[in-house]
């Protein structure tokens, strides 16, 4: 039954002056709260971005495209020199078999170095540079996204494979059997641009 003492109405009046504000407050609390964790949850993620492009997509893909240059560099090299090696040849064989053969006496020797250089490079520059890869792979693989750990695998088996040529331990008809060649690495060089790509992205937009 409601009731119009004075009294009643002012304790009600009372309760609603310190409640109203006490619950404002307890909601502000609890909105601050939680803008905080999910500041604080972003700054992590944005963190844990930040730690995958220095420590693992951003190294790797350097060794990568080092590996490339002078893979690229090589070639040209080889392409050039095979190209004048030809003319030589033929404008000698024009003169006589005297001057072919002192050509070969000459500059055969020239040439031939550039084969021993490229391979003496492959076996104490670029076969390193693949294990420093898997090393890093292998030593990081926390900060790997779920699909690129998939590429760990293929990478160890290329330069498995490599080392085990280089040392002397797999005939030349078994690594043909196997169809060893860089183009197995192919799609994780392309997924690995393509990650880093993704995750630098997210790291500048700051969307998370």
């Amino acid at each position: 039954m409601a009731t119009n003492d004075p009294s009643c109405i002012d304790l009600v009046r009372w309760g609603i002056s310190i409640g109203v504000p006490a619950v404002a407050g307890l909601g502000g609390v609890m909105l601050g709260a939680w803008l905080t964790g999910r500041r604080e949850k972003k700054q992590r993620a944005l963190a844990f971005i930040e730690k995958q492009l220095c420590e693992f997509y951003s190294p790797l893909l350097g060794i990568r495209s080092e590996i490339r240059m002078r893979s690229e560099l090589r070639l040209k090299v080889q392409n050039t020199a095979d190209s004048e090696w030809r003319k030589l040849c033929e404008e000698k064989r024009e003169i006589g078999v005297e001057a072919f053969q002192r050509l070969t006496n000459e500059l055969g020797d020239e040439f031939t170095k550039i084969i021993e250089y490229d391979n003496r490079q492959l076996k104490e520059e670029l076969i390193p540079a693949y294990r420093k890869m898997v090393n890093l792979f292998r030593d990081n693989m926390w900060l790997a996204e779920y699909e690129t750990k998939e590429y760990f695998g293929p990478l160890l088996e290329f330069v498995e494979l490599w080392e085990r040529w280089l040392g002397d331990s797999l005939p030349p008809e078994v690594i043909t059997a196997l169809e060893h060649g860089e183009e197995s690495l192919h799609p994780f060089y392309d997924h690995l641009q393509r990650k880093h790509d993704e995750l630098r992205e997210k790291l500048a937009s700051g969307d998370v």
